[in-house]
């Protein structure tokens, strides 16, 4: 599922020397006193990376975006696990993972982001609208990133639901993001389109046409009836044919007959009496 998003990986990038903080852009986790640790989770865990993201547009509402206008930060993302999500307070020494990302392809009401959420130990934070830096089309395309903030320990429900399964319910993949500096890691222009909004329109116009319908299957005519000039002429055999059997029995009639065993004993009968 991951693979379906992170078209191109992270190839090439040098990507344990990033300096990375575990939360979506504009969002500082403070002074946290694990915060070099949660820094170093993609490489204690040895988590695939996936991308570089860069935010375009923050959500407010169902239909409404707020563009985000030369970003100073971008977001690499990396392939994650319930379990490796779950190792981690093992590695800070009781600070869990303060922040997790579900991707989707396409936007999702506010109602069903938090219904994403619901029964894990995570809740919304902030969704973002974000393209990768190696979709070298002028209008990338757009993709969203739901943030989920660890849930206070006193308001964790008794048992907590896994998230990988949640993110595949909504046709998504779970991951671990990170705001890295975006001047070592903007490889391509801005998008050359007048606004977030006009792309994303165009985009879900593209999305929602219905396919192309099939080529027509072309059923060969069936054969025409020969035309007179085509038809065979079959007089000219049949007189033939009936030219031969008079001939035939014309000279079959004109030959002389000879006469039967009988009649010649007759005759000879006849001589010797006289």
């Amino acid at each position: 599922m991951v693979t379906n998003y992170m078209e191109h990986g992270g190839a090439g990038r040098a990507w344990d020397e990033l300096a990375m903080i575990p939360a979506p852009p504009g969002t500082s986790l403070g002074a946290m006193s694990s915060q070099n640790v949660l820094a170093e989770v993609a490489s204690a865990l040895q988590l695939s990376p996936l991308g570089i993201y860069t935010p375009w547009a923050s959500r407010t509402g169902d239909m409404s975006w707020e563009e985000i206008k030369n970003p100073d930060t971008n977001i690499a993302v990396f392939g994650i696990t319930d379990d490796q999500v779950n190792a981690v307070a093992q590695m800070t020494g009781g600070s869990p993972l303060p922040f997790v990302v579900i991707i989707t392809k396409n936007p999702m009401t506010q109602a069903a982001v938090a219904a994403m959420w619901d029964g894990t130990a995570y809740q919304p934070y902030e969704t973002q609208a974000v393209y990768r830096q190696d979709d070298a089309k002028d209008i990338p395309t757009i993709a969203f990133l739901h943030w989920g903030e660890r849930i206070d320990m006193a308001a964790l429900p008794k048992q907590t639901l896994a998230l990988g399964p949640r993110a595949s319910a909504v046709g998504g993949a779970l991951l671990f993001g990170a705001q890295v500096p975006a001047q070592s890691t903007t490889t391509r222009a801005a998008p050359a389109v007048p606004s977030f909004q006009s792309a994303l329109d165009a985009q879900m116009v593209a999305q929602s046409a219905p396919p192309a319908p099939p080529p027509p299957v072309i059923v060969a005519p069936p054969p025409a009836p020969p035309s007179e000039a085509q038809k065979p002429n079959m007089a000219l055999p049949i007189a033939v044919g009936l030219g031969a059997a008079v001939l035939g029995y014309m000279l079959w009639s004109k030959r002389p007959r000879r006469a039967s065993s009988s009649s010649t004993a007759l005759v000879l009968a006849r001589n010797r009496r006289r």
